[in-house]
């Protein structure tokens, strides 16, 4: 009988049984947690540049607001310049992802006094804090937003910097016990 080139069926399972029990071993190593907050942090970044674009765009005074206890964000035209949210002025809303909240870290990025956002540029509404963005493109000051997650996880919480005269923003991360500047 002429031999035969090619695998078994068992030789296929086995090969097919160590893949699954590596891949098995790998996962837990991934940290999805990681990613997703990234996102979280991205979207606040992407809130802020809107409302500076929109106080431009607008040629008005624009309020980003941080519902802490709803975990969204609000852009409000201040179309009367009074720092206030009145129920005329328009408005847009913007929720954290699933899970993700605003957070008050033990530690923050600029030393202050932990908050759910910290710095010169924030001010405190009965609404929660806020930042204020005028028509030449300029904020009230530098600030950090603080966002985490439910649990309290630290490798999860994220601040977002912005700096109040250029609109500048960068993403931080908490990590073994450290704040550390995203380098993208």
């Amino acid at each position: 009988m002429p031999y035969r080139r090619g695998y078994t069926i068992i030789e296929l399972m086995l090969v097919l049984s160590l893949i699954a029990i590596m891949a098995a071993m790998a996962i837990p190593k991934i940290s999805f947690l990681r990613y997703k907050q990234d996102a979280v942090g991205r979207l606040v970044q992407r809130t802020l540049i809107t409302a500076q674009q929109r106080a431009l765009r607008n040629n008005t005074n624009v309020l980003f607001v941080m519902d802490y206890a709803a975990s969204r964000m609000r852009v409000v035209e201040d179309t009367n310049a009074n720092g206030a949210i009145d129920g005329s002025e328009p408005w847009q809303s913007w929720k954290l992802a699933e899970g993700a909240r605003f957070s008050i870290p033990a530690t923050t990025v600029d030393g202050s006094t932990a908050y759910y956002a910290t710095g010169p540029g924030v001010s405190t509404l009965s609404a929660g804090p806020t930042i204020t963005f005028y028509p030449s493109g300029s904020a009230s000051g530098d600030a950090f937003v603080y966002v985490g997650v439910a649990t309290g996880r630290t490798d999860a919480l994220r601040a977002i910097e912005f700096a109040g005269a250029t609109g500048r923003t960068r993403l931080w991360r908490y990590a073994n016990g450290a704040w550390r500047r995203d380098s993208t």
